[in-house]
């Protein structure tokens, strides 16, 4: 697993004041608690320090301020690494377990791999999960096949039953699957590693965009010679740095000036609001990982202020939250947190930060985000309506990768997760991923490139974070499809589709098709259109259509089918009124609540609502009734928004009775005649029934 901020390269950041030779139970011990405080690459050294000490007696010293041993260098490969002793003690198998999960950790996937095959050539009970970490070092370096392999090796092997282990070995097998079904990269990305001023020093990462044509970035590296100011170590200390961006190239970074930037301790991933006037970031304690905490500023008068650390909000008392962005349209301010309430490991969580500085309580961002695993750098892309992120947990192709979701305006939540994969995502470990508001231009950080700066007198081979552009073909989306008679099926020519971007960023327009119905139409990102397709002479047709969270080029299909206005009325089913009363029942709302749809999407008609009753009761008292009938469904039609000049409503009483139609054409009224011929009560009483409706009759049609 990728760690972005908290790898301390050389023995001379050591906490402590080692003066004196090392025994092997005191190395043992320091290398442990470096594990501990996430000080990987020193775990490394003390690990094989001890191990040669093994080797050489107990009397062999370390003296880590002079790099130095009283015991000749150990044995080598042709490449300087040092390899893996011949038939081990039962302290060196300790040790060689030991230093190949420091090797994991550390991101030397090649030193890992060839240490974790030695280990599991002699299983401890004191380290049960080697086979787990060889399988994740061959998937790390891409070798999928014999990843699985292990992996389902592992599981097989495992005894406990209710270890978590189970789940997350499954995980991996399918992640293996997974990659090697999606072996071919896009060929139409580009991904390609930054030059220049933007690969100096140790480390760079976590870019983000602002908004006045900047990028703020996390690097490690030498400010100048001169400059007094400059951190211990300062090549391998994490600073937060701005350059500028003209037509896509980037300018000379700058180090962000003191406060923001202290002498003492790693600041990272930043995340500027869209006024430029507060930035938030991650401040870690180089000599301990889990001290990993969010801090803030904002500038007064052209100048930062000093940082502060934000509330248990943010910062819960015993755990970590690292990688903020802040989405400035309603002020959410998105981090990771191994906090309580979360699915396992660091969760994405969210809070809402008010205009007078006060934050709500986090958010969890729910199980489609997160996972059991680790989740960091949240990026919400406001224009695409994407959150990017990256996990460990989902399957992917190894270590961490760049996933998204989408946000679904109709839920408030979002939808499920997506890898983003090949070439953006790799074996190695992507971080972080950042992209422009047209879907071309973008980062990601990633360490699938050998660090060429960290190496050791133990052929640490690090893979090192650095910032990668990516370049994508761009979204082209296409709507085509033919209109129809829905009851002949035939092509209707020159019918009218009219497009309405309901967010109201795109202008509404329409189209006509062609001699055989046929039309078609470009879309654009990031849109959610109303379509209506209509004629003379027929009812209107309605589609949606969504661009929103599109990451590929798509062409839709979309087919309309309009139904020929009759010329008689058409009965509506299901309306229902009190006894001997014009007041609707609730059922009948429901009823009317479609009509009103119906009505809004054929807003150019012009319709009278009628009201018949059956013929029982007195002809006035049935005609006045039936009228007040029609008037109760125009005064709810109203009411809901139907302009009143739409709608007239006439009572018909018992004047006209219905008329049935059979499948085979034959019509038949329902007369008194006809009901009185029926042969028993019940059917009578249907046909009674049939004929006390209400209807509506298309008048006008504009």
């Amino acid at each position: 697993m990728k760690r972005i901020t908290y790898i301390l390269f050389f023995l001379c950041c050591l906490t402590g004041n080692i003066t004196n030779a090392q025994t092997y139970p005191e190395l043992v011990k320091l290398g442990d608690e470096a594990m501990q405080t996430g000080q990987y690459s020193n775990a490394v050294y003390y690990y094989a320090f001890t191990l040669y000490k093994i080797d050489q007696g107990l009397e062999a010293g370390y003296y880590p301020y002079e790099i130095s041993t009283t015991y000749e260098a150990p044995h080598t490969d042709n490449t300087g690494a040092i390899v893996p002793p011949v038939n081990p003690t039962d302290k060196q198998i300790k040790v060689i377990h030991r230093l190949g999960k420091a090797y994991l950790l550390a991101d030397d996937y090649e030193n890992a791999e060839k240490w974790l095959a030695a280990a599991i050539k002699y299983p401890q009970e004191e380290f049960p999960n080697a086979r787990f970490d060889y399988a994740d070092a061959l998937m790390q370096r891409g070798d999928y096949q014999a990843a699985e392999q292990e992996f389902t090796t592992f599981s097989n092997e495992l005894t406990d039953s209710l270890s978590l282990f189970h789940d997350k070995a499954r995980t991996k097998i399918a992640s293996c699957e997974f990659a090697r079904n999606q072996a071919v990269p896009d060929q139409r990305i580009i991904v390609e590693q930054l030059e220049g001023k933007m690969t100096e020093g140790s480390t760079n990462f976590g870019i983000q965009f602002t908004s006045d044509s900047h990028i703020i970035f996390s690097s490690a590296r030498v400010k100048s010679n001169s400059d007094s100011t400059q951190k211990k170590d300062e090549n391998f200390l994490l600073d937060l740095f701005i350059a500028p961006v003209n037509n896509g190239q980037i300018g000379t970074p700058e180090k962000f000036p003191f406060p923001l930037n202290s002498n003492e301790f790693h600041e990272a991933s930043p995340t500027m609001s869209d006024d430029g006037e507060f930035i938030y970031f991650t401040k870690m304690n180089p000599a301990n990982k889990n001290e990993t905490q969010i801090f803030g500023s904002r500038k007064i008068a052209g100048k930062w202020i000093e940082p502060f650390k934000l509330g248990s909000h943010v910062n819960k008392e015993g755990f970590r939250s690292l990688t903020p962005y802040f989405q400035s349209s309603n002020r959410r301010l998105y981090f990771s947190s191994n906090q309580i309430g979360g699915y396992g490991g660091l969760d994405l969580w969210y809070v809402e930060v008010k205009e007078n500085g006060d934050i709500t309580e986090p958010v969890n961002l729910g199980s489609s985000v997160n996972s059991s695993e680790d989740e960091i750098s949240p990026y919400f892309q406001d224009h695409l309506k994407l959150l990017f992120y990256a996990s460990s947990g989902h399957i992917g192709y190894g270590g961490m990768d760049i996933f998204y979701n989408v946000w679904d305006q109709n839920t408030d939540d979002f939808g499920p997760m997506k890898n983003l994969g090949q070439p953006v995502n790799s074996p190695s470990d992507e971080t972080a991923f950042i992209i422009d508001d047209s879907y071309i231009n973008g980062y990601v950080s990633s360490n699938r490139a050998v660090c060429t700066t960290c190496d050791s007198i133990y052929s640490l081979r690090a893979q090192c974070n650095q910032i990668y552009a990516v370049k994508l073909p761009g979204l082209k989306f296409k709507i085509s499809g033919y209109v129809y008679d829905k009851k002949t099926n035939n092509p209707i020519p020159n019918a009218r589709i009219e497009f309405k971007d309901i967010t109201y960023e795109w202008p509404h327009f329409e189209i006509t098709s062609d001699e055989n119905g046929y039309y078609e139409q470009d879309l654009i990102p990031n849109l959610e259109a109303f379509l209506r397709a209509s004629k003379i002479d027929y009812f209107a047709d309605k589609a949606l259509i969504s661009t929103l969270g599109e990451i590929e080029s798509k062409n839709f299909e979309q087919d309309f089918y309009l139904d020929r206005i009759p010329d008689k009325e058409i009965t509506i089913e299901g309306i229902e009124y009190d006894f001997d009363s014009a007041n609707l029942r609730p059922e009948s709302e429901i009823v009317l609540d479609k009509l009103i749809e119906f009505l809004e999407l054929n807003h150019n008609i012009i319709v009278e609502i009628r009201s018949h009753t059956d013929i029982r009761g007195d002809d006035d008292y049935n005609m006045r009734l039936s009228h007040r009938r029609a008037k109760s469904v125009v005064d709810y039609l109203v009411k809901h928004g139907i302009p009143l000049e739409r709608l007239v409503p006439k009572g018909y009483g018992e004047t006209t009775p219905a008329e049935i139609t059979d499948d085979q054409g034959n019509t038949t009224i329902m007369s008194p005649e006809y009901i009185e011929s029926l042969p028993n009560r019940k059917a009578k009483e249907e046909a009674h029934q049939r004929n006390r409706r209400t209807t509506f009759f298309v008048l006008e049609q504009n």
